[in-house]
């Protein structure tokens, strides 16, 4: 008791000594103002002669230069400052806490009062706390007292909920409902001191109520009147915030609450109730921050992060990114897409008077199509059974994507310049975007049968529709004109998709990227070289993914539809490139051409080699495994070329890179298992497949030449790099000599080698040799005149070592002689290459070898 007395003591002596020091400051700071206002006269200055206008020339007007508004510093920097200069107040206040914790805890060890007088005499003393800092605030006023009031009515509080707590845990005096009743209406007197006495009383009611129903604990699911209770906190927390402008306040009004709801959804309260809390935030972040009923913060948008956007703005981006998130990760299928879609159309109405809110819309327009794969993880067990159950949803999500369109649209009428653009491109691309993804998770065709393809063309008549009022409404120009008319045709060509066949959907495709590329030319829409580009991308799937390659490949497609196919998937880009071809240049026009022409260039390899594939009898394992090397090569290539022409922004460059690094990974483990495990060297058995096709003509090309041709052509701006081409080119060509030896039953190592066939690997290196130094002397690169020489050196051992211990009489001496005298050919080849890379004379050296 004596320490408690003392500390007290030290806390009252330090309040007063801390006014006084206050007083003492505010006298000499009057003092020195009034000194400073005693200043001595200004002496008269001799009258200027006057000087005729005529005579002199009038001086330039300096340009006033605007002073630059000083970056204001964080709220981190600007609390440790105050920290240092107020850090008495924080200890008093934990002081006054403590000391009503001990007085308890004295009562309880002596056993002086009941319980119920322990409970009565610290709801007193944080009574008379709250009520001593309110009086004193209204005696001397919040500039004479500093922080003394909010210190003494800050403890009040903290004492306050400490015996709620108390009464609950210890003495179970009060039920849950009553307790959790009493916590808020304390939360709420602390919001309602902290409107008089500063921040940290507000944020203390804010962190109090949120906290309070986890402080009170419990068993079971917690009750969906929970939401409503934090729905309450944010907007007591965020309506107080907004008229006296503390900003921080804002934040902890929009976090908790959010975070609060997430804790309870987990706990198994029903997700539709946080998804009513999460619009409730989201609708409140956007308007109280700025002191309106109705959202209307002006100046520096959140996309202009750099430019410091105001704490209103930051908040109202809080506020939609926190409820987007708690919507798609923890509101279960139907509720999650119906919230998003409200999110999506109520947010461009609702912001329409607030012009620095506007790219807040992007939020839910992205987060709708999100949704879709998100409720195959929110709802994982249940989502086929709600699909099934609730045929709508499907056609529902489009429909709240077109209800968003629409209201994107009108912001677009409403708006002008780039923002208008802005806003009528979102207004397409929203319904697309959630179709699309409604059509590859969800896969509504086995459900809704005949319906969604209907359901596919209503919106490209809607997109129809759209293109001829833009085209009225904007003199057959611009990007709204350009944007309805792309996405009315990408959805008819999802609905042929959806009903024909795959060999027709594939003719189609062309047939539209043609159509789209005459109506460039013809029109001047630019903006459809975005259905150039996508279209492009659509070929490519299609003959990868979607119907993919194994059809093809395993025979299940006619040779008719195998034709269609592969010409079609080639013809609508060329085509459309060709229609495109000298027109002016725009952004979109560029981006689709640039798409076409890189996906040309790893689409017509992979057409040439699945052609190879379809007319041999089936398809072996390394041919298989060849095939998709191939493939992987060229999507890695053209991932590469289009971080060269199409660098865009630092993060889709790395992506890109990223992309092709992967592709090129995967691709190096199929070679790799194909020089391995599947290799016909390693006999038949479980993994290795025998050789199909003629000699030189068969599966082996597919499964080492195509790959090695594909990286020479990928590779062939990098010197260093394109000997990686050569290690599958000489398997290759090793493995064709061998099944000139062998036929394709007996490619093992366990049947051993035949004479000729090591004569054929001699020469075959003395080839290689000879074609790198041609090499060398082509492109003046040493490493092919060094390689090439180690061929020949390679040829030569092999020809001692291991060709003559099978030759005998004038075999062995012919032999010798056809390589002695090729070794010296070879060499006098190799001496004029290093004198023609060298720079010395064209003509070959005279009298042999220098």
């Amino acid at each position: 008791m004596l320490e408690i007395l003392s500390l007290s003591v030290a806390v009252v002596a330090l309040i007063v000594a801390q006014r006084a020091h206050g007083r003492i400051a505010w006298l000499t700071r009057r003092i020195a103002a009034l000194e400073a206002g005693q200043g001595a006269p200004v002496a008269e200055t001799a009258p200027v002669p006057a000087v005729p206008v005529k005579d002199v020339a009038p001086a330039p007007a300096p340009r006033p230069v605007a002073a630059r508004k000083p970056a204001r510093p964080s709220v981190f920097a600007r609390f440790l400052p105050w920290l240092r200069a107020n850090w008495i107040y924080p200890v008093a206040g934990l002081a006054l806490v403590m000391a009503a914790v001990f007085l308890v805890q004295y009562s309880i060890e002596k056993g002086l009062l009941s319980p119920a007088m322990r409970i009565a005499l610290a709801l007193a003393l944080g009574l008379a706390l709250a009520a001593g800092g309110e009086a004193l605030r209204r005696r001397w006023g919040v500039g004479q007292a500093g922080l003394v009031p909010a210190t003494l009515a800050g403890a009040g509080v903290f004492t306050l909920f400490a015996a709620v707590l108390a009464a609950y845990h210890l003495y179970a005096m009060l039920g849950a409902e009553a307790a959790l009743l009493v916590l808020a209406l304390i939360a709420l007197g602390a919001m309602a001191l902290g409107w008089v006495h500063g921040p940290m009383l507000a944020a203390m009611g804010v962190l109090g109520g949120t906290a309070a129903p986890f402080l009170l604990g419990g068993g079971g699911p917690p009750p969906v009147l929970l939401f409503g209770y934090f729905g309450a906190v944010a907007a007591l927390g965020l309506g107080i915030d907004g008229l006296r402008r503390w900003g921080w306040v804002s934040i902890l009004a929009v976090a908790l609450p959010l975070v609060a709801g997430v804790l309870i959804a987990m706990g198994g309260a029903p997700s539709w109730g946080l998804a009513l809390l999460a619009l409730w935030v989201a609708v409140l972040g956007t308007a109280l921050p700025g002191g309106r009923l109705v959202p209307g913060a002006e100046g520096v948008p959140l996309h202009r992060w750099r430019a410091r956007p105001g704490l209103e703005v930051i908040v109202a981006g809080l506020s939609v990114l926190g409820a987007t998130l708690a919507i798609l990760t923890q509101v279960k299928a139907p509720e999650s897409l119906l919230a998003m879609g409200a999110l999506a159309v109520l947010l461009p109405l609702w912001t329409e008077r607030a012009p620095a809110l506007a790219d807040l819309s992007l939020i839910p327009a992205l987060g709708l199509p999100l949704a879709v794969p998100f409720a195959g993880i929110t709802t994982p067990l249940l989502l086929s059974m709600i699909l099934n159950l609730q045929s709508w949803l499907p056609q529902g999500s489009v429909a709240m994507a077109v209800l968003a369109g629409l209201a994107m649209l009108w912001r677009s009428e409403r708006a002008r310049g780039l923002a208008r653009d802005l806003w009528a491109i979102l207004a397409v691309a929203t319904p697309g975007a959630t179709l699309v993804a409604v059509e590859v998770f969800w896969k509504p065709m086995s459900l809704l049968g005949a319906g969604w393809p209907f359901t596919v063309m209503a919106l490209a008549a809607g997109y129809t529709a759209l293109a001829l009022w833009a085209a009225r409404r904007d003199g057959g120009q611009g990007a709204r004109l350009g944007a309805a008319a792309a996405a009315a045709i990408a959805t008819i060509a999802l609905a042929l998709m959806l009903i024909l066949s795959a060999a027709a959907l594939t003719v189609a495709l062309a047939v539209l990227l043609a159509a789209t590329a005459a109506m460039d030319r013809r029109f001047d829409i630019p903006y459809l070289g975005w259905i150039i580009g996508l279209g492009t991308m659509a070929m490519g799937w299609r003959l990868l993914f979607d119907p993919g390659l194994d059809p093809i490949l395993l025979g299940q497609m006619s040779a008719l539809d195998t034709g269609l196919t592969l010409l079609a998937v080639l013809a609508g880009p060329l085509a459309a490139l060709a229609l495109i071809r000298g027109l002016p240049a725009h952004p979109a026009r560029d981006w689709g051409r640039i798409i076409a022409e890189t996906g040309l260039s790893g689409l017509i390899p992979v057409v040439l080699a699945v052609a190879i594939a379809r007319f041999l009898d089936g398809l072996s394992t390394h041919a298989s495994l060849g095939l998709q090397a191939s493939v992987l090569i060229a999507l890695a290539a053209v991932q590469i070329a289009r971080a060269k022409a199409l660098p865009g922004s630092r993060a889709m460059l790395w992506l890109r890179r990223g992309l092709a690094g992967l592709l090129g990974l995967a691709a190096g483990l199929c070679l790799l298992a194909n020089l391995t495990l599947f290799s016909p060297l390693a006999g038949p058995g479980f993994l290795a497949s025998p050789v199909r096709g003629w000699p030189v003509l068969n599966d082996l090309a597919l499964a080492y030449l195509a790959p090695a041709l594909m990286l020479a052509w990928t590779l062939r701006h990098r010197p260093r790099a394109r000997f990686l081409a050569a290690i599958p080119g000489i398997y290759w060509l090793a493995l064709v000599i061998r099944h000139l030896w062998h036929g394709g039953e007996r490619m093992g190592l366990d049947t051993g080698f035949a004479q000729g066939e090591l004569y054929a690997y001699t020469v075959a290196l003395l080839v290689a040799g000879a074609l790198a130094l041609a090499l060398a002397l082509r492109l003046g690169v040493t490493g092919y005149r060094i390689a090439g020489l180690a061929l020949i050196g390679l040829a030569a051992a092999k020809a001692f070592l291991i060709d003559a211990s099978g030759l005998t009489g004038l075999m062995r001496v012919g032999a010798f002689l056809a390589l002695g005298l090729s070794l010296v050919g070879l060499a006098w080849l190799n001496t004029w290459v290093t004198g023609r890379m060298a720079g010395g004379t064209a003509e070959p050296p005279e009298g042999g070898i220098r």
